[in-house]
């Protein structure tokens, strides 16, 4: 097993790493022209929480985020491999640490994903009054009167 999983990305020639490499560096330069053309110009210049998380309400901007997650998740992750398999020849150490790349790529896709697709509008505000209202409920569980 550890001799094929050796075998793969760039121990195989790598063209297939390349070829992945340019296309998600190619989604990358779309989503960020688009998170910076409806983040920071069209919108004014000025951006506030409130306004990232209306913006995250529409599908089509969530779609965006998301494009721009996973293409940056992926171009990093390849580009970690593609070092390791560049780097560390031994076939054990390699395995193990392509697999941690990708571990971590994965828990970070996870974590983002889980972040653009649940964010509403207002958290903020609605978690804010909700720490405001156990300080005070733990203020006058203490006997002081508000």
């Amino acid at each position: 097993m550890l001799k094929m999983l050796a075998r793969t990305g760039t121990g195989s020639g790598g063209s297939n790493a390349w070829v992945l490499q340019r296309i998600s560096g190619l989604l990358l330069v779309v989503a960020l022209f688009l998170h910076y053309l409806f983040l920071h110009f069209l919108n004014g210049g000025d951006v506030t929480w409130n306004e990232v998380t209306t913006r995250l309400a529409s599908p089509l901007f969530k779609t965006i985020d998301l494009i721009f997650l996973v293409s940056v998740l992926f171009h990093a992750g390849q580009g970690l491999v593609i070092n390791i398999h560049d780097y560390i020849h031994r076939p054990a150490p390699r395995v193990i640490l392509v697999s941690l790349a990708w571990l971590l790529m994965i828990v970070l896709l996870i974590t983002g994903t889980v972040t653009i697709v649940t964010l509403e509008p207002g958290f903020l505000q609605e978690m804010q009054m909700g720490q405001a209202a156990g300080v005070i409920d733990a203020i006058q569980s203490q006997g002081v009167a508000l």
